[in-house]
């Protein structure tokens, strides 16, 4: 069977192995570079990693950014051990990190298109009104019933699965949506730590703007294809990921069907690019003949 690999990225960190760092300087990676590097972009001192530090977990815009590091990290180990990818996909924000990792902008430009994607999304999150949630073990119908009977200003901006689902909207009808959805039988519903609610259409009224910010970037044709999350096509010129961009950020997403393309297409070994499991977690509940490599095991 022909090996085709696919690198995955990430768009925040939930839980880490804790081992990252160990990896990363034990392959002659020094993290702190890539930290640094952020500061001097940003014009500000990042506080020193731990894995306990809360800034990079509650604070939206630096849990990006760290999440995008580390997704960089490991993208340059993995081409340092010449493993190379015959696709790349982005979760949410991981892509950015994947546009990193095929060479279409450097580290710089990755953190100055995360900066001001959220700066202009900002002004929601600051409002306190919006958030997300997830729900396991409903499927896409069980929830648009309950947030038509709720009557809710929520919507699903992306299915993981056939019965994990992510919500976004008003915070008060997500959390209205989370409880009705535990009654109704889901095995989990619970609001993320997050303020804004990306990829859901309260974040149209940003796409000309950030259409003409990013029309101010230049990126070089990816070095291999990306597949997209918002319409699962193949990019491959720097005109559609400028298009992939402002979708990614405005428009609904379905990494459950961003997976079924890779498979399609015969990907049949996947590396999550970033700390943590996350994405492999939820590879577990997609069917196919292919396995998720451990980063941690190269």
């Amino acid at each position: 069977m022909i090996q085709k690999q696919a690198f995955l990225f990430p768009a925040f960190i939930t839980d880490y192995t804790q081992k990252e760092l160990e990896l990363l300087s034990g392959n002659g990676i020094d993290f702190n570079v890539y930290l640094k590097t952020a500061s001097d972009k940003l014009g500000i001192v990042l506080p020193k990693f731990s894995y306990t530090e809360e800034d990079f977990r509650n604070d939206e815009l630096l849990a990006q950014i760290i999440a995008y590091l580390f997704s960089c990290a490991f993208s340059d180990l993995l081409k340092k051990k010449n493993i190379k990818p015959s696709f790349g996909a982005g979760y949410s924000m991981g892509i950015y990190a994947n546009l990193y990792a095929a060479e279409s902008i450097s580290l710089e430009e990755g953190i100055h298109i995360i900066y001001n994607a959220f700066k202009l999304v900002n002004e929601l999150a600051c409002s306190g009104k919006y958030g997300m949630g997830g729900i396991i073990g409903l499927n896409v119908d069980d929830i648009n019933e309950i947030i038509k009977k709720s009557n809710s200003n929520i919507e699903i901006i992306n299915s993981n699965s056939e019965f994990s689902h992510v919500v976004a909207g008003t915070k008060n009808d997500v959390n209205t949506v989370l409880r009705l959805a535990t009654i109704e039988g889901a095995l989990n519903a619970v609001e993320l730590n997050v303020k804004t609610p990306y990829h859901s259409r309260f974040l149209t009224v940003f796409d000309d703007r950030f259409t003409s910010f990013v029309n101010t970037i230049v990126l070089k044709a990816p070095k291999f294809p990306i597949v997209s999350t918002f319409d699962q096509r193949l990019i491959t010129t720097s005109d559609e990921l400028k298009k992939e961009l402002v979708f990614n950020l405005t428009s609904k997403i379905n990494w459950y069907k961003t997976m079924q393309v890779l498979l399609k297409n015969r990907v049949n070994e996947f590396y999550e690019c970033g700390a943590g499991k996350d994405l492999s977690k939820i590879a577990r509940f997609i069917d196919g003949d292919f396995k998720f490599s451990s980063i941690y095991k190269i």
